[in-house]
C-alpha cells in the first residue's frame, strides 16, 4: 500500500509539471505569435545606462539628445535641457522592442509602411540611433507607421536590413528638437497682472495698470494731453502676453545683443510679487526674448493677513513661521532658472502683444463727429 501511494504521488507530480509546462507555453505562443523574431536589439535592456546620446534623423534635420553628466540636451541647441522621461521612454521602448511579425522584404514596398529612408521624398521613416560615450553604435533602427488595432504598434526594420517588422510597444520619437523640450516659459493669466511698463529704445514709453485686483482692464497712464485711451480690448491684450507662453525656438543669450539701448522692454508686475522683464530683439530674420524673472515681496498685495501676523509677538523666535509667498517664490525661482541665460523666439501674436507701443494704446482726442443731422429751426 505504501509502495502504491508513492508512485501515486510520483504520478500526480509528473502530470502536475506536464500541465505547467503547456500552461507555459501556451502563454508564450499568446504573446509570441508565429513569425516572431524576439527582441529587435538582444542585450541592450542591459546596456540602457551606458546611452550616451539618442540620434534622430527625421528627413528634413538631423539632431541628437546627449548626456552630459545628470541632464540630456539637444546639441544642436547649445545643449538644451529635455524632459527626461521622454528620454528614458524611448530609450526603454527601443530596448524592449519585440518583434511581433516578420512582414515585407521587399524595399518597393517599404513606403506603404513609411519605412524609406528618412531623406525619401515618400513614405520616409524616423532614423533612430543609440549610442554609448565612446560613439559606439547600441541600436539603430528605422521607425515607420503607426498600428493601432490590437494595442499600440509600428513598423519598424533594422538599418541596411529589407526585412521589415510589426513591432510592439509603440515607440514614440520626438520628430524635432522641440519635442523633446518643454516649450511653455509661463503660464501666468492676465488676472495675476497688476502693472505692465513697456520701453523702446527710440523712448516710447507706455504704462498700463489695474487699480483694484477686482478690475478686469488695465488703465493707461499718464495719459499725455490731447490724447486719450483706446477701448480696454486694447490695452487688456497686453495682459496675456504671459498665459502659456511658448518658444517655437531657443539660442545663448550671450550669442545676442540684448542691450537696452538696442532691445525693448517689457515689465510685467503680479499682484502676488512675481515681476517678469521681457526684453526683445530681432536678429537672423526672427525676434527673440530673454527673461529675467523675480520675487519683490514689496509688490504683494495683502489682502489677508498674513502668518506671520497671526503669531502671538511672545512667540517669536521660538515657532517657525510658514512662508506666506513660497508659492509666488517658488514660481519665479522655478521661471527663473529655467531661462537664464536663454534667447527664445516666440509665437508672433505673444511677441507682438510685448512688443507694443504708446500708439497702440492711445489716439488724439478729437471731438466726436457730427451726426450729419441739420438744424430745423434755422432760417433757411
Amino acid at each position: 500500500m505504501k509502495r502504491n501511494s508513492l508512485i501515486g504521488l510520483a504520478i500526480a507530480a509528473a502530470v502536475v509539471v506536464v500541465l505547467a509546462v503547456m500552461v507555459a507555453q501556451q502563454r508564450t505562443s499568446e504573446t509570441k505569435p508565429a513569425g516572431g523574431g524576439g527582441l529587435m536589439f538582444e542585450g541592450l535592456i542591459g546596456k540602457v545606462n551606458s546611452v550616451a546620446s539618442i540620434q534622430v534623423n527625421n528627413g528634413d534635420e538631423v539632431f541628437t539628445i546627449t548626456r552630459k553628466a545628470q541632464s540630456w540636451g539637444v546639441a544642436e541647441k547649445s545643449d538644451y535641457p529635455v524632459q527626461f522621461d521622454l528620454v528614458k521612454k524611448t530609450i526603454m521602448g527601443v530596448a524592449e522592442l519585440e518583434l511581433i511579425a516578420a512582414k515585407t522584404k521587399d524595399p518597393d514596398r517599404h513606403g506603404a509602411l513609411l519605412l524609406n529612408t528618412p531623406e525619401a521624398e515618400e513614405g520616409g521613416s524616423i532614423g533612430l540611433v543609440l549610442a554609448d560615450d565612446t560613439g559606439a553604435t547600441l541600436a539603430s533602427l528605422l521607425v515607420g507607421k503607426t498600428v493601432r488595432a490590437g494595442g499600440e504598434r509600428r513598423y519598424v526594420r533594422r538599418r541596411n536590413e529589407d526585412q521589415t517588422w510589426l513591432g510592439s510597444g509603440g515607440i514614440d520619437v520626438g520628430k524635432t528638437p522641440l519635442d523633446w523640450i518643454e516649450i511653455i516659459l509661463t503660464q501666468i493669466r492676465h488676472d495675476r497682472v497688476r502693472k505692465i511698463t513697456l520701453s523702446h529704445p527710440d523712448g516710447d514709453h507706455a504704462v498700463l495698470e489695474r487699480m483694484e485686483q477686482s478690475d478686469f482692464d488695465f488703465t493707461y497712464m499718464e495719459i499725455p494731453d490731447g490724447m486719450r485711451a483706446l477701448a480696454p480690448s486694447k490695452l487688456n491684450s497686453v495682459g496675456g502676453a504671459l498665459a502659456f507662453l511658448s518658444m517655437k525656438d531657443v539660442r545663448l543669450a550671450s550669442d545676442m545683443n540684448f542691450d537696452p539701448t538696442d532691445a525693448s522692454v517689457t515689465r510685467f508686475e503680479t499682484w502676488d510679487g512675481v515681476v517678469v522683464t521681457v526684453s526683445t530683439i530681432e536678429a537672423d530674420e526672427k525676434k527673440w526674448a530673454r527673461f529675467e524673472v523675480e520675487f519683490d515681496e514689496s509688490l504683494v498685495l495683502e489682502t489677508v493677513p498674513s502668518a506671520a501676523s497671526d503669531v502671538d509677538e511672545s512667540a517669536e523666535g521660538t515657532e517657525e513661521v510658514e512662508d506666506p509667498h513660497a508659492v509666488a517664490r517658488e514660481e519665479a525661482g522655478a521661471i527663473s532658472t529655467r531661462t537664464r541665460g536663454w534667447a527664445y523666439a516666440l509665437d508672433d501674436h505673444k511677441m507682438d502683444q510685448l512688443r507694443k507701443r504708446s500708439e497702440d494704446f492711445i489716439e488724439p482726442d478729437l471731438p466726436d463727429e457730427a451726426d450729419g443731422s441739420e438744424d430745423l429751426t434755422t432760417n433757411q
